[in-house]
């Protein structure tokens, strides 16, 4: 919990409450399964569908370079 009068932040967007006890589960699975398919450098190394990107649902493309974009967007306000 934080301290009083502050407020959860994911990804930039400000939580009075935990999110991960707010949103459906499946979101929290589906983010844990976009970084098990991550590469070293932030691409995808494996598909959580058989076959290439072109095998991949169009919002499963869309949503894991979504959580690419956060993602080295945190990376880059984490340096110095």
């Amino acid at each position: 919990m934080p301290p009083e009068g502050l407020k959860w932040s994911v990804a930039g967007q400000e939580w009075a409450e935990n999110p991960r006890f707010i949103l459906p589960a499946v979101w929290s699975e589906f983010v844990r399964m976009w970084g098990a398919c991550r590469a070293g450098m932030g691409g995808v190394a494996t598909w959580p569908d058989a076959g290439g990107l072109n095998d991949q649902a169009a919002w499963i493309v869309d949503a894991f370079a979504r959580l690419a974009n956060i993602d080295a967007a945190l990376d880059r306000a984490a340096r110095p």
